[in-house]
């Protein structure tokens, strides 16, 4: 499947409103300068995004469960893992050791089982962003379920999983980390992806005089929703960020006829998963260079802070990608089909 230009486009914008949201939250945090900022909807936009690529590159009935699992761990895994154990790595060489976190958290962390570390105070692992991947992890299995099922019963059985799971934290309240992430309502942004990639299949998306409506009462909603602790994971964040956002994502999509595919929004893109796994260590080690200089900034300095940091993340994150990511995830796939060769000739 050729790539869609538009979500490219998203998947980009989404990455660089995480990173500002984190860069203005690190400023307001440690030099007491603070700009409005909705980045962290950037979460939202990635959820209904995942749904909506798992719908329409699955169409194969080819597709099995476990293939399914093996191909979305391979794209995830290799790299949150080396991103986690070198930030481990690093708070052991250079952390008080009273304040490292104990083995079971970094465990919990690298196998996606949520969890509150006791400095947090919120579902966190030790890689702040990776509280995203609990919910795409948790996602992918139900997602593949649906395999065992003909593919147009397929969004009823995902749908009737997750919806029933979001009810039940209105019924019982959850009480631990994992069922709280597994019970909230972010759950159903990923059905509003698959909803909207069975609508793209079908050519059932506004046609493209729309879309900049949808785009603008999108934003416009997004500005009006006031903010939200980017922990928030109940139903407001739904309503007030998870539906705008899915407006965002139609609009968007209902201009692909008319888009370009653009040389640098394409590439970062491509990097959107680098940038998000590693910008946060990089404004983390940015962060700590500026106050061994000085412990305050004035407010210009603090808002070039924001920018430097930003900056810095888009072109880290970029390089994680091509010297990485990517050939990383080449010799992931390389291994996989070496080993299938060599499970089909010693079967034969």
């Amino acid at each position: 499947m050729s790539r869609i230009v538009s979500i490219q486009y998203l998947r980009a914008a989404a990455a660089l409103m995480v990173v500002f949201f984190h860069a203005e939250g690190m400023a307001a945090e440690y030099f007491d300068v603070a700009w409005p900022s909705f980045g962290a909807v950037g979460v939202d936009i990635f959820f209904i995004i995942s749904g909506f690529i798992m719908w329409v590159t699955t169409a194969s009935e080819r597709t099995t469960p476990s293939s399914f699992i093996l191909n979305r761990i391979v794209r995830i895994v290799p790299l949150y893992w080396l991103v986690t154990l070198l930030l481990y790595g690093g708070w052991r060489i250079f952390r008080d050791p009273a304040l490292l976190p104990p083995v079971s958290n970094l465990l919990q962390s690298l196998f996606f089982i949520p969890f509150i570390p006791e400095r947090a105070g919120i579902i966190q692992p030790l890689l702040i962003t990776g509280w995203t991947l609990n919910y795409e992890m948790f996602f992918y299995v139900v997602f593949a379920c649906g395999f065992l099922i003909a593919r147009r019963y397929r969004l009823l059985l995902i749908g009737t999983v997750l919806g029933a799971l979001v009810a039940s934290r209105y019924l019982v309240a959850p009480s631990s980390p994992v069922t709280m992430t597994y019970t909230s309502p972010l759950l159903i942004e990923f059905i509003v992806g698959c909803l909207l990639g069975m609508m793209y299949e079908r050519k059932a998306l506004p046609r493209p005089q729309m879309a900049v409506l949808l785009l603008v009462v999108g934003g416009l909603l997004l500005l009006g929703s006031g903010m939200l602790p980017a922990s928030s994971i109940g139903g407001g964040r739904f309503v007030r960020w998870g539906l705008p956002a899915f407006l965002v994502v139609v609009g968007a999509l209902s201009l692909e006829p008319l888009l370009k595919a653009w040389r640098v929004p394409m590439q970062l893109g491509d990097a959107s998963y680098s940038i998000y796994l590693t910008h946060s260590v990089v404004l983390s080690t940015l962060k700590s260079a500026v106050l061994i200089v000085a412990s305050t900034l004035p407010p210009l300095l603090a808002g070039g802070f924001v920018v430097a940091g930003c900056v810095a993340s888009i072109a880290a994150g970029v390089l994680v990608y091509r010297f990485v990511e990517a050939p990383l995830l080449m010799w992931s796939k390389q291994a996989i089909a070496a080993a299938r060769n060599r499970a089909a000739s010693s079967a034969a």
